[in-house]
């Protein structure tokens, strides 16, 4: 698969009606759906932090080479989709909670699809995002053909484990008080997740751009950040996914190593695990092409 260079195609796929939205129950969700459902939707749910821009584009593309239209939205407290307006706290007894949890997020994301009309849908999500595709698969698996979760985990602290100059990276706040720090921060933020192999800074600074553009909110990643550390363990729940599941997990990745690629395959009923070599935590264009052949044979061989 070759690499997406043009401008006008790159808006296209990744910003195209910036201002879409629709209103659910918790606010308005900003998304993009482009493609014609010839094989059926493909809802792309993105990690922590992370606006709907941030998709590979090349994979984008290639899914809706193969068919499939594609559904992506801003999560709760990123992008233009609306803030939560809570913050985390104590409860009875001074134990934490959080804002919210990764299932309200997959609620978010049900509420979507149902307002939509798009369902059922394949759903793939990536770090954050297949996390909550995970808890979707388990909250509505009527409205879920077919799950792919990427460079993701299970929550069990003892797998995934990061190497620790991704793990100090990935959790330093960005600088907001000015582009060009925050486009330089996001420079070593790129360096430090994509791994030494396929580091691509063109792209990562265009996503940078994006996302600038978009609205940069620590406090909502800092909510994210607290509904995934309040989700815990996963594995027990996991055993209870009956949707047709693919786990994809990059060999190289550093911030989410492949033994949470491996624990999520062993808990869900069925799941199967394909390695990419090389990848890290985020997907180069030297490695769309094999993701979007996956995905692609998966929600086939799901819907056959």
């Amino acid at each position: 698969m070759a690499r997406i260079t043009d401008e006008q195609q790159l808006h296209d796929l990744l910003e195209p009606d910036g201002e879409r939205f629709c209103e659910i129950s918790t606010g308005r969700v900003n998304y993009s759906l482009l493609g014609t459902p010839l094989r059926g939707t493909v809802l792309l749910i993105a990690g922590l932090s992370m606006h709907r821009t941030a998709w590979s584009p090349e994979l984008i593309a290639g899914l809706h080479a193969a068919g499939y239209a594609t559904l992506a939205a801003d999560n709760r407290d990123a992008g233009l989709t609306d803030a939560s307006g809570r913050h985390a706290g104590l409860g009875a007894g001074d134990e934490f909670r959080a804002a919210y949890g990764l299932v309200d997020m997959a609620g978010d994301l049900r509420e979507l699809i149902l307002a939509l009309d798009v369902g059922p849908v394949h759903v793939v999500g990536m770090s954050m995002g297949g996390m909550i595709a995970q808890h979707l698969a388990l909250l509505a698996p009527e409205l879920v053909s077919s799950l792919t979760s990427v460079m993701s985990t299970t929550g069990d602290r003892a797998v995934g484990r990061p190497q620790q100059e991704s793990k100090w990276v990935f959790l330093t706040p960005a600088p907001t008080d000015s582009r060009e720090a925050y486009l330089a921060f996001s420079e070593r933020y790129h360096a430090a997740l994509a791994g030494p192999h396929y580091p691509d800074f063109e792209r990562a600074r265009e996503t940078a751009e994006m996302t600038w553009a978009r609205g940069v909110d620590l406090a909502g990643t800092a909510r994210q950040l607290q509904a995934i550390q309040a989700d815990g363990d996963r594995t027990e729940r996991l055993r209870r996914v009956a949707t047709p599941t693919l786990v994809v997990h990059g060999d190289a990745d550093p911030l989410i190593g492949i033994s949470g690629g491996i624990a999520t395959a062993a808990a869900i009923p069925g799941a199967r695990l394909h390695a990419i070599e090389r990848m890290g935590h985020s997907i180069p264009w030297q490695c769309a092409g094999e993701l979007t052949d996956a995905v692609v044979a998966h929600a086939g061989a799901a819907s056959a």
